[in-house]
């Protein structure tokens, strides 16, 4: 039995140089989550690690807003678990672009082991 041969297609596709978006670097410092979107562009959230460290969260406060300037190291939410009461820094210096205002209302959000989910702010680097 003969094997069919690649259309000339087939060919050319399979030789040209495929060019795909970069994959989000995320790096997690002190129990934050930093995943790089842009240019100076950051989301952060928690990391798995530290969600496992607190247990289940039951309360969240953000002491930040929308066009808040941060440094590095400043508190970016206090949650409240069944174990600890935690604050979290930011790893990097910035500009709030976005908070995340569904944490207020459900802090359940943050036990949930997914970025899209569980991010607290956007924030643009100087």
């Amino acid at each position: 039995m003969s094997e069919s041969r690649p259309s000339l297609w087939q060919r050319l596709f399979s030789w040209w140089p495929r060019h795909k978006a970069p994959e989000p670097s995320v790096t997690i410092k002190d129990g934050v989550w930093l995943e790089q979107r842009d240019q100076g562009h950051y989301r952060l959230g928690l990391s798995s690690d530290a969600l496992d460290q607190i247990g289940e969260i039951s309360f969240a406060d953000l002491p930040v807003l929308d066009g808040d300037v941060l440094a590095e190291g400043d508190d970016i939410l206090e949650v409240e678990s069944d174990k600890a009461v935690e604050n979290f820094k930011t790893p990097v210096a910035g500009t709030i672009i976005k908070v995340n205002e569904a944490l207020i209302t459900d802090p359940s959000r943050l036990n949930e082991n997914s970025q899209s989910d569980n991010w607290v702010l956007d924030i643009q680097s100087h």
